[in-house]
């Protein structure tokens, strides 16, 4: 059996709209996107990463997987000493969806410049900045809007 949806109706503009608790989820969650930002151009990994679930599944550019929070900072915490030590990361949010009342798809465009080297796999842009397209998967909990996928992708165009 296979079923039909309209996946339109749970684009995050649309809910707003209906539901004034999606206009506050979505600040909450841009609040969460901005702490990312800010832990990263500071080379942060436990800032980062204080937004996590404790059994967030994550993979990064190259196509590592990991689980865990302490996985992920672990890995931020190299990489922010190593080959992006001192970058600067913007992060742009194209799409919030709430394909349920407590889970939300977090659709971000990610600007890296500044950085020391990329990972082998990913070749250097010709601009010289490194594009990726993150999603974040968060979920509503009593303490609150925690990340419990991220899945990050390198643009090669």
């Amino acid at each position: 059996m296979v079923l039909k949806q309209d996946w339109r109706n749970y684009s995050y503009k649309t809910n707003c709209e209906k539901d004034r608790n999606h206009s506050t989820a979505e600040q909450q969650i841009e609040q969460i996107i901005h702490r990312q930002q800010d832990a990263w151009n500071r080379g942060n990994a436990a800032g980062y990463s204080q937004d996590c679930d404790e059994n967030l599944s994550f993979t990064n550019i190259v196509g590592e997987m990991a689980f865990g929070r302490q996985a992920f900072e672990a890995k931020h915490a190299f990489i922010f000493s190593h080959i992006f030590k001192g970058s600067r990361l913007e992060m742009d949010v194209r799409r919030i969806q709430f394909p349920a009342p407590n889970v939300a798809l977090v659709d971000i465009v990610c600007t890296l410049r500044d950085y020391v080297a990329l990972p082998p796999g990913v070749p250097p842009r010709p601009d010289g900045l490194l594009r990726t397209c993150l999603l974040e998967v968060l979920m509503r909990t009593e303490a609150g809007w925690r990340v419990v996928a991220y899945h990050n992708v390198d643009v090669k165009v």
